[in-house]
């Protein structure tokens, strides 16, 4: 029996009131002065209340959530593993290309002029984009960054899907950088989404970052590539790949990006041979590197060459290195 029920005839004004209830049913007086003032007020009568919720109903919410769940997962091109097949009897080249921001100042675009138009001209070379197409300063963010763009977020956003339609038949894959991920914190708006749709680069969204398995012939690659991961060192400049390894176990190359600066790593890890890369960029200068201790952004675009007959990766730092490499095998 509900304890009020009983409480109602212990009642008596004035000798064994609220308190003394609250303490022979364990509860506190509040609790028991609001459900006796909550039955004098039955008197009152609403005449068109909405009803409390049935069970049925809270339920039948539920299965309209897990439907529209569903449908929503099914509208996401957002994965984090992908394979896919290179259609090509020759080595081919696999460039990790970032940190662009476009729309900043400080950018060498004349050096992103040059390293477009040289992957755009060499036949058998594919590229994974790397994050941070876009500066995309805001003040919510980096107040001070602002003032340190010459175009708006939204001029960059046309610049930048302008560049990926022109290259995008390059592309096999895009992730998402921290600069890019700005969008989606304040609006939850995905432009990496709308660069890796049909009409742009017609690429696989990698999201934050994730595996992917390349066919070229009868061999596979496994990559996994990200802007950048937990365990960041300074002493050890691929600490971070390391890591990445360990907790995602084995494949053939791992890509960061985010720092600034190329890196390149070779080594026998797990049983097999592990290629550590990272990507460089082209923002060479900004307050925010100047600030921290002097720093300058260094250009650099890493690239490997697979084979498709045999299993073998033969890794450059440097792209123009990669592409004369790449060249000569294919002939």
């Amino acid at each position: 029996m509900d304890w009020f029920e009983a409480a109602k005839q212990d009642y008596i004004p004035g000798v064994f009131g609220y308190k003394q209830i609250a303490k022979k049913y364990g509860l506190s007086p509040k609790t028991v002065e609001s459900r006796f003032l909550r039955a004098k007020k039955k008197n009152v009568l609403f005449e068109d209340r909405r009803p409390e919720p049935t069970q049925e109903d809270i339920f039948e919410a539920y299965e309209i959530f897990k439907r529209l769940d569903k449908k929503l997962n099914e509208l996401d091109t957002k994965q984090t593993k992908a394979r896919m097949k290179i259609p090509d009897d020759k080595p081919c080249g696999i460039a990790f290309w970032g940190d662009w921001h476009i729309g900043a100042r400080g950018v060498n675009y004349t050096q992103f002029d040059e390293d477009k138009q040289k992957i755009l001209e060499t036949d058998g070379l594919y590229f994974i984009g790397m994050g941070d197409y876009k500066d995309n300063q805001n003040a919510l963010i980096h107040a001070n960054g602002v003032t340190e763009q010459i175009a708006t977020p939204g001029i960059q956003d046309l610049i930048v899907k302008a560049i990926m339609q022109e290259v995008g038949h390059k592309a096999i894959a895009l992730v998402r950088g921290c600069h890019d991920d700005w969008d989606k914190k304040l609006g939850d708006k995905d432009f990496v989404s709308t660069l890796c749709s049909e009409d742009v680069a017609d690429c696989v969204n990698l999201w934050h970052g994730g595996g992917i398995t390349i066919k070229l012939g009868s061999v596979d690659y496994k990559i996994r590539a990200r802007h950048k991961y937990k365990y960041e060192s300074s002493l050890n400049t691929t600490n971070s790949q390391r890591n990445l390894l360990n907790n995602f176990g084995p494949c053939d190359v791992i890509a960061l990006a985010h720092k600034h600066f190329p890196d390149h790593q070779e080594l026998d890890r797990m049983g097999q041979k592990v290629i550590y890369l990272r990507s460089g960029t082209y923002k060479v200068y900004d307050e925010f590197g100047q600030k921290i201790g002097g720093y300058v952004g260094q250009h650099g675009v890493p690239m490997i060459v697979i084979y498709p007959s045999k299993k073998k990766i033969v890794p450059f730092r440097e792209l123009d290195d990669g592409i004369t490499f790449l060249r000569a095998v294919r002939e």
